[in-house]
């Protein structure tokens, strides 16, 4: 049939209202709204609420026995109507050549200290090469050597200390791993299965993050049934901010719609500045804000200032800005800000952390002869001349730093300038020895924060006395 993008939905949503199906759908890209325009899908394939029980199946991916869907879906229903099978997670379209969108997603969830869906990727990642956490333990992923990494995952082994993967490896409860299924010709299968015939009511509902479009189980369903492609570049530049926005912006306006609210205009960029790329986060904030207001129907700056306070992410950009400019006052005040609004101590290390290794990275990229980096290069060189010659064959160098807006690095480039290596190096430890204290000692979190603090500042952590 064809391919749809998001704008496209109210259309594709008329055509199955006016009797225009298909047996097979696919949508993929941004996790919320795969999720919510499926959930749309399937009320109008079955709009008769009290049969969606009976005649929708739900199959998480992660769990997914391909046989058994398979024997399903080939067979007929004992009730009359469509009967829909709807895949979340589905791995149908993972392959190597998906791996590094899978790596990466895992670093950006680790980034943000979430563990838990950092681990997720990671063991997606180690399905795609065929390998259990267990193997991988044997080896180690971090010290695995470049060649074993490409030959392993398709893609070149990234920069940087990888120990954080392995740390979730190992600390994974032994029930947490899934099962190594992932069959390399499961969608082969299903195409066959496809091309041979289902049963007419029988319809499925597929939803991936990352797919593979050389895979002939997509080209199939793009030929013959529907794909939703809600992918959504991740990235900083003005192209793609306007795009986020504009999500950010039609989710708060269709939630608020749904309890008869508005939103003021000039509060509408206050918002999208607090809470961000975060589909899932728009939708329960705009829930708040409508609860808030009571029987007004506008959405004020007072509104939004009394339920959204600075974002938790705000407030730890602040601390690492606090931590690098050497203001002690600031940072204190900052961290017990963040404690006394439940964010955990080692949550707080965890964004010190990572923003210390960029500097370190920075700062080591800065050693390089050529091209040769000073203090005194201007914001017009450094975006036109200095970063593309710094990229040339440094692809494999984390894609932190080449996804990242080119004066948001250069901000970065400056900020690590002020630091000798060992000094960042030092604050590494200072932060090592912290994390172990809160995870091994009966001291308060807050005491071990505020010492290390002192400690940063006392290796000249701080801008003024390290330039």
């Amino acid at each position: 049939m064809s391919v749809y993008k998001r704008q496209e939905i109210p259309k594709l949503l008329n055509e199955i209202k006016q009797g225009i199906t298909a047996q097979i759908y696919l949508l993929f890209g941004e996790r919320y709204l795969c999720r919510n325009t499926a959930q749309a899908l399937i009320e109008n394939l079955l709009p008769e609420q009290e049969r969606q029980a009976i005649n929708l199946q739900h199959i998480d991916g992660d769990e997914e026995d391909f046989n058994r869907t398979l024997n399903l879906l080939k067979t007929f229903s004992l009730f009359s109507g469509r009967k829909i099978f709807w895949v979340t997670d589905t791995k149908l379209f993972y392959s190597k050549g998906v791996a590094k969108n899978v790596w990466e997603k895992a670093c950006e969830n680790n980034e943000r200290n979430e563990p838990g869906q950092a681990l997720r990727y990671v063991l997606q990642m180690l399905n795609l090469a065929a390998l259990s956490p267990q193997e991988m333990a044997e080896e180690n992923i971090a010290s695995l050597s470049a060649t074993r990494w490409k030959s392993l995952f398709g893609f070149s082994k990234p920069q940087g200390d990888l120990s954080w993967a392995q740390d979730l490896l190992a600390d994974m409860p032994a029930d947490a791993a899934p099962a190594k299924d992932i069959e390399t010709d499961a969608a082969t299968r299903y195409t066959h299965a496809l091309e041979a015939g289902i049963p007419r009511n029988n319809i499925l509902v597929l939803l991936a993050e990352t797919v593979d479009k050389r895979k002939r189980l997509y080209r199939y369903i793009q030929e013959n049934g529907v794909i939703l492609d809600l992918s959504v570049d991740p990235g900083s530049s003005a192209a793609a901010k306007r795009d986020q926005d504009k999500i950010v912006q039609e989710l708060l306006h269709s939630t608020l719609a749904k309890y008869n609210k508005d939103i003021d205009s000039q509060t509408i960029p206050v918002f999208l500045e607090r809470v961000g790329f975060h589909p899932v986060a728009v939708v329960m904030e705009a829930e708040k804000l409508a609860l808030y207001v009571g029987d007004r129907k506008v959405i004020t700056r007072e509104d939004v200032d009394a339920i959204i306070g600075r974002t938790r992410e705000e407030a730890l950009f602040e601390l690492t800005e606090a931590v690098t400019s050497g203001k002690l006052e600031d940072g204190l005040l900052i961290i017990d800000h963040l404690q006394a609004s439940g964010i955990h101590g080692l949550a707080i290390l965890a964004t010190l952390r990572n923003h210390i290794k960029k500097l370190l990275l920075v700062r080591s990229l800065q050693e390089v002869k050529s091209p040769a980096y000073t203090k005194s290069l201007s914001f017009p060189v450094f975006q036109k001349s200095y970063l593309p010659r710094l990229k040339e064959g440094r692809e494999e160098w984390s894609s932190l730093l080449w996804k990242s807006h080119p004066y948001g690095l250069f901000m970065l480039f400056q900020q690590a300038a002020r630091f000798r290596c060992a000094e960042l190096q030092g604050g590494l430890k200072e932060l090592l020895t912290a994390e172990y204290r809160m995870k091994g000692s009966p001291v308060d979190s807050r005491l071990i924060m505020d010492s290390l603090l002192f400690n940063l500042m006392r290796r000249k952590l701080q801008g003024v006395q390290g330039s």
